[in-house]
């Protein structure tokens, strides 16, 4: 089994400039709809995630870098893990998820991040969870801590996500094969 051709949380193929890369090389914000396109996602959804306080409300109904990386992220994890659990995780890292100044990586940093470790062991059949922190780390490696733990903090989230994920994969391939059941 492997992991999808698409970029974690989206429809979109992967691509070598990435996602966020792409889409946001020649505009500062992209729309609703976009964002649902990317995703796969209906606009009630995304709004819901607003008027919760799990994400930043457009500014000029233009959808930034940072958020549409946020509706990503919970997108990719929902499939595991429930909204209030997603919003924990994401607390966990960056505190107040509505308040920027307190993030200890940039919600597109860290969908970057994840990435490209899940894409960079795509080719391995099997990834033990006791290598994952090490992967981790080597793809923090460059990550400047903005205080003392943080990048601890930043590696136990990214083991979570990466396990989130991993096992909604799996869960869709187990659905795959009991289709023909």
């Amino acid at each position: 089994m492997s992991l999808s051709s698409c970029f974690p949380g989206t429809i979109i193929p992967v691509s070598e400039m990435g996602l966020l890369n792409g889409i946001f090389l020649v505009t500062s914000g992209i729309t609703l709809s976009q964002v649902c396109e990317i995703t796969g996602l209906e606009n009630g959804t995304i709004q819901n995630w607003i008027k919760r306080g799990f994400v930043n409300p457009p500014v000029n109904r233009k959808y930034s870098r940072n958020q549409v990386a946020r509706i990503i992220l919970i997108n990719m994890l929902r499939d595991t893990f429930t909204i209030d659990r997603i919003a924990k995780l994401l607390s966990y890292i960056n505190g107040d998820l509505l308040d920027r100044s307190d993030d200890i990586m940039d919600d597109s940093d860290i969908y970057q991040c994840l990435c490209d470790i899940l894409i960079s062991v795509q080719q391995k059949e099997r990834i033990e969870t006791d290598s994952m922190p090490a992967i981790i780390n080597e793809q923090l490696k460059t990550y400047m801590e903005p205080y003392p733990g943080a990048k601890d903090r930043l590696n136990l989230a990214l083991q979570a996500m990466i396990c989130a994920y991993r096992s909604a994969t799996f869960k869709r391939y187990a659905n795959q094969l009991t289709e023909n059941i």
